[in-house]
């Protein structure tokens, strides 16, 4: 089953924050776009926070994983 991109309506006012892993995400991303990146890229970054801000998401971060100063966490999607 492929994996899907977050939407806004998965959350409450009161949740209003998804996240998502950089594995996940990077999938997505490839599925959606026919690429084959095997990490996630500022392609790819760049693409994820405008289709998030699209899909309704006021926006998208890319926090860094403790203790790296380059590899990512995850992406958080904000309502």
């Amino acid at each position: 089953m492929a994996k899907k991109f977050p939407t806004p309506q998965e959350v409450t006012d009161q949740q209003s924050v998804a996240w998502r892993s950089t594995e996940d995400m990077v999938e997505i991303a490839n599925d959606m776009n026919s690429w084959s990146y095997t990490s996630l890229c500022q392609t790819n970054k760049e693409w994820i926070v405008g289709h998030a801000i699209g899909l309704g998401w006021s926006a998208a971060h890319f926090p860094l994983a403790y203790p790296s100063k380059t590899l990512s966490a995850g992406v958080v999607f904000i309502k």
